[in-house]
């Protein structure tokens, strides 16, 4: 797998092939926005997560989940948010160190209490790989990068079948040392990996 390959691959497939389903907006609707940010170090792809830190403000407190947050005013898209949201919590300036790969498709959560939010995820390449990264300890409990390769060996076993809100519930979970990713994060990786599998041999 060479670097070039694999990265134009993904860059043809959410360019011309991928097809984007919008969530539309309700006047209730939160709009938010995350960043899936993919590095190559020591010929190893990996994607970014965070720990978000515990607090009773945040409905997703506790979760492993991609970088990002809450539109604000001063965001003229949502891709725009992805990268301020990105740069508080984690210190990374997305434009300076990345390229964009793509946009995937929007997500809104399945859990009462959130499902006001509409998620767009945008996808990263960064391209200075040990570009160091600074938390914000008020948002960020812990930064973990991940092994696709490691990823993509737990896709088919994610799946789990249960009951939640009172209804039949079907999510994707992912463990990795320790780490455990899960509900609306667990998910949208779920739906990012089967994008990708095929490209990455």
């Amino acid at each position: 797998m060479s670097d070039l390959s694999f990265l134009e691959n993904l860059k043809n497939h959410f360019i011309n092939k991928y097809k984007f389903i919008p969530i539309a907006h309700s006047k209730v609707s939160v709009q938010s926005s995350v960043s899936i940010i993919i590095r190559n170090i020591n010929s190893r792809y990996e994607i970014l997560f965070i720990k978000r830190t515990t607090r009773d403000s945040d409905k997703f407190s506790g979760h492993m989940a991609f970088p990002g947050g809450v539109k604000e005013n001063i965001d003229k898209d949502s891709l725009a948010t992805a990268i301020r949201e990105t740069e508080e919590e984690v210190g990374l300036d997305l434009e300076m160190y990345s390229d964009i790969i793509g946009r995937f498709s929007d997500y809104k959560p399945v859990n009462p209490e959130a499902n006001k939010f509409v998620v767009s995820p945008f996808i990263f390449y960064l391209n200075i790989p040990d570009v160091e990264l600074v938390r914000c300890e008020d948002e960020v409990e812990e930064m973990v990068w991940i092994p696709i390769s490691t990823l993509l060996t737990n896709l088919s076993n994610s799946v789990r079948i249960g009951t939640r809100y009172a209804k039949p519930y079907k999510d994707n979970v992912f463990l990795y040392q320790g780490y455990k990713i899960w509900g609306m994060t667990g998910k949208i990786l779920y739906a990012f990996l089967q994008e990708i599998e095929n490209y990455y041999e």
